[in-house]
């Protein structure tokens, strides 16, 4: 009976690494996915903070 209990636990063992492995593609998939889209909203905003600081150190007295 030792060998079916073994065998029930690599079993579990193995039900267990595959749900980690699934979670992590999906978690994977989520921030890359995330990273897309987020990346065009950032870059814009980075560009109209440096727009807004060009602006304004142009208007400071020489």
């Amino acid at each position: 009976m030792k060998g079916g209990e073994e065998r029930m636990r690599n079993r579990k063992g193995q039900s267990i690494l595959e749900y980690v492995i699934v979670l992590t593609v999906i978690v994977a998939a989520i921030a890359l996915a995330a990273g897309t889209l987020i990346r065009p909203s950032l870059n814009k905003a980075m560009n109209d903070v440096g727009a807004t600081i060009n602006t304004a150190t142009g208007k400071l007295p020489k």
